[in-house]
C-alpha cells in the first residue's frame, strides 16, 4: 500500500525551519492516517500507511493513546479514533458564520436537485466538508462534516484551484504534480479547461468521479481572511435531465452564494 498523501509541508520547506516538530509531525499523520473505510488499524497498517517504521509508530500510538486521542483493541491489536479529535475543528465550525446563513438556501437547493448541497474548504490536497444539506430521498453515500474530497477530481476541488489568487494557485499546482507524477499532465490539461469554463460561466463541474454522481460548484467567500471556500451541489445522474446542471442548478447555485455573501455583508 502506498503512503498516504501528506497535507504537511514538503521536507523541502521542512529542512528550512529549524523549528520544525517532526514528533509532532509524524504523530498527525497517524491521526490523518484513519479514513471512513479503514476506522480500525494497527500498528503494521499505519506503518505502511504513513511510511513511518514500526517501532516509530508503536511509539506514537502508544502515546495517542495515554493522550486519549486513540482507542486501543486488545483483542485484535487496532486502534481507532477517539471523540477528542471531534474537539479540535469545533473552534474552526463554530466561527465559520457562513454556514449557520447558509443552511436554509442549501436545504432548498438540496430538495429542488434532490441531491446534496455542501460546503468545503482547503487541507492540503483535500477538500473538507464543513457544512452539508441532503434532499432526504437522495441516494446512499450523503455526505458529512469532516468528509474529505480529492482536489484533482471534483468539482469541489476544481472550483477552488480556479478560483485562488495566481501565487496559491501555482503552489497547489506543483504539488499536485509531485503527488500525481505520471498523471500529471492528463490533470493539468482537465484543470485548464476546468479554468475555461469557470472564467466563461463562474462554476465548475465534475461528472462521474463518485458513483455517477455529476457535481457542479462556485467559490463562497467566508469571514475567514484569505480563506476561500467552495459550495456545490452534487446530484445522481439518473436524477439529472439533459443539461439541467447547466441550466438549472449551476444558476440556482450561484445565486445561493450570492445571497450568503450578502447576508454575510462580504459582498
Amino acid at each position: 500500500m502506498k503512503p498516504i498523501p501528506s497535507s504537511s509541508p514538503g521536507a523541502a520547506t521542512q529542512a528550512k525551519d529549524p523549528q520544525f516538530a517532526y514528533t509532532l509531525a509524524k504523530g498527525l499523520e497517524v491521526l490523518r492516517a484513519f479514513d471512513v473505510a479503514s476506522p480500525y488499524l494497527g500498528n503494521r497498517e499505519l506503518a505502511q500507511r504513513t511510511g513511518m517504521s514500526r517501532p516509530t509508530v508503536s511509539r506514537l500510538t502508544r502515546t495517542l493513546a495515554l493522550l486519549g486521542y486513540l482507542s486501543y483493541n486488545k483483542a485484535d491489536a487496532r486502534y481507532r479514533l477517539t471523540a477528542s479529535n471531534l474537539s479540535f475543528g469545533y473552534p474552526l465550525l463554530s466561527h465559520l458564520g457562513v454556514r449557520h446563513l447558509a443552511r436554509a438556501p442549501m436545504q432548498e437547493l438540496a430538495d429542488y436537485a434532490r441531491g446534496a448541497v455542501s460546503i468545503a474548504m482547503r487541507s492540503g490536497l483535500h477538500m473538507v466538508i464543513v457544512e452539508s444539506c441532503v434532499d432526504q430521498s437522495a441516494p446512499n453515500g450523503r455526505p458529512d462534516i469532516g468528509a474529505i474530497r480529492a482536489i484533482d477530481n471534483t468539482a469541489l476541488g476544481h472550483t477552488y484551484y480556479c478560483a485562488i489568487g495566481q501565487p496559491e494557485q501555482a503552489e497547489l499546482a506543483d504539488a499536485l504534480e509531485r503527488a500525481q507524477g505520471l498523471d500529471w499532465p492528463a490533470l493539468k490539461t482537465q484543470l485548464a479547461q476546468a479554468q475555461a469554463l469557470f472564467d466563461q460561466h463562474g462554476y465548475c463541474v465534475r461528472s462521474g468521479a463518485m458513483q455517477s454522481i455529476e457535481a457542479v460548484a462556485v467559490p463562497l467567500r467566508s469571514n475567514f481572511e484569505g480563506e476561500t471556500l467552495v459550495v456545490n451541489c452534487a446530484v445522481a445522474s439518473f436524477n439529472l435531465n439533459g443539461n439541467a446542471l447547466h441550466e438549472q442548478i449551476a444558476p440556482r447555485l450561484k445565486h445561493l452564494a450570492s445571497q450568503v455573501e450578502n447576508a454575510a455583508g462580504l459582498r
